[in-house]
């Protein structure tokens, strides 16, 4: 049975054994065992497999989550941009490119991860770190374009 906070709305979606805090919103998602979504949190049009946790202050939206990810508070993870043409935005009309975290992968605070990407299974996106390309699994991304690194996350950890 999920621990839902009578503060949280939970709209068209399937609850696992989770816990939901006050002011989370969770609307069309599959949210799976043991997870874990902490105050003010967002998630929309998402699945998120067993053992994540989602800090405060944090936005998923078209998004798929492997097992065993966290993703530190503040963060955002959108799958939905906007058509850009010569003249502007197309306003309201929204594209959908579903972001995909790996098993295990970990966002610091404050990180964005951009639409249409995949974070590989183990990968590490250090706080504030602002992700626009694919990164493979068991790495670490550091920074933000265009003076990002990604690197081998067993080099960085024997520095």
């Amino acid at each position: 049975m999920p621990a839902v906070d009578d503060a949280a709305r939970v709209v068209d979606s399937d609850v696992g054994r989770a816990e939901i805090r006050e002011f989370a919103t969770i609307h069309d998602a599959e949210i799976g065992d043991g997870c874990r979504l902490y105050e003010r949190v967002s998630v929309k049009k998402s699945r998120l497999e067993g053992d994540v946790d989602v800090n405060a202050g944090t936005y998923v939206e078209n998004a798929e989550i492997g097992p065993g990810v966290q993703i530190g508070p503040n963060c955002s993870v959108v799958g939905v941009t906007h058509e850009l043409r010569e003249d502007g935005m197309v306003f309201r009309n929204d594209v959908f490119e579903r972001v995909v975290l790996g098993a295990g992968a970990f966002l610091g605070a404050g990180s964005v991860v951009g639409p249409g990407l995949e974070i590989g299974e183990g990968t590490v996106v250090a706080a504030g770190a602002t992700v626009t390309d694919d990164v493979g699994p068991g790495r670490i991304v550091l920074g933000s374009p265009p003076t990002q690194q990604v690197v081998p996350l067993d080099e960085w950890l024997d520095q």
